[in-house]
């Protein structure tokens, strides 16, 4: 399947979950009777969102494994190339809009072949990146009489890695290969800001940092969106997203590193209730 029959795969996944979603919303709400207003008034005061989404990412950097290293630069147009799988969800839970959890996991699978000075190497790695972070609401500033608002955040929280890395390597007839696992925890700090421009656009803006040397050497991700209301409990959104790690551990056929960027687009769905 080339990039192109990909993407549209992901549009056509993406829209049938948008239909079948607000078909089962809206005729949940339509069968209830209207809720007292005390009721109303607590339930205001929790808000969950929910956004499965896709993230198009390319993958530049090095990993290696027991001696063997290995480049790869990948935009995200090479996804036939390399990406063998990716499945992508976030949450967040409101008290107030004012505290509250966000909690995020992106899987991905991923293989690149390279030869050079004789040498033929094939490297695949399987990665899982989960986030959990608290957030306080500094504040929101009105901006215009159209419902437009600004607000910041502040985050902390940590960011939990699981990786499969698997290397062969091919010389002159001579085969040796080199699979290795690892998993640790990143503790992470970051910000973010929401602009909305009215009731229907708004803008995401998020960063961070973590590892500080307590497992990574440092992680950092950036990503902006934007995002429109359609309906009153579902968002479309698309924007970009980055995230760098450098992580080595372990000497010798116990060595594993990764110093190596994950960016590329994301488009995805934000459902509210």
């Amino acid at each position: 399947m080339n990039i192109k029959q990909r993407a549209a795969s992901l549009v056509l996944s993406l829209s049938v979950l948008v239909f079948m979603v607000c078909a089962s919303v809206c005729g949940a709400r339509a069968a209830e009777p209207a809720p007292a207003e005390a009721d109303e008034s607590a339930q205001s005061d929790f808000k969950l969102v929910l956004i499965p989404y896709g993230w198009l990412t390319g993958f530049t950097g090095t990993m290696g494994a027991r001696g063997h290293e290995t480049h790869v630069s990948n935009s995200f147009g090479q996804l036939e190339k390399y990406l063998n799988f990716a499945a992508m969800a976030h949450m967040e839970m409101y008290y107030r809009d004012t505290v509250g959890l966000i909690a995020e996991v992106n899987y991905a699978r991923m293989g690149e072949q390279t030869s050079r000075k004789g040498v033929s190497l094939d490297g695949q790695m399987t990665s899982t990146m989960s986030d959990v972070a608290a957030f306080y609401r500094l504040g929101t500033v009105p901006l215009n009489d159209n419902g437009g608002k600004i607000s910041f955040d502040i985050l902390g929280g940590v960011r939990i890695w699981t990786m499969e890395m698997g290397l062969s390597a091919e010389y002159k007839q001579l085969e040796a290969s080199s699979r290795i696992y690892r998993s640790w925890v990143d503790p992470i700090v970051g910000a973010r800001t929401t602009i909305h421009l009215d009731k229907h656009w708004f803008m995401d803006l998020r960063g961070g940092v973590g590892g500080f040397g307590a497992a990574s050497t440092n992680t950092w991700d950036a990503m902006g969106v934007v995002g429109y209301n359609f309906w009153k409990n579902a968002t479309a959104i698309l924007g970009y997203r980055a995230v760098g790690l450098n992580y080595e551990s372990g000497s010798g056929r116990d060595n594993f590193k990764v110093n190596a960027v994950q960016h590329g687009p994301v488009v995805g769905l934000a459902l509210t209730f």
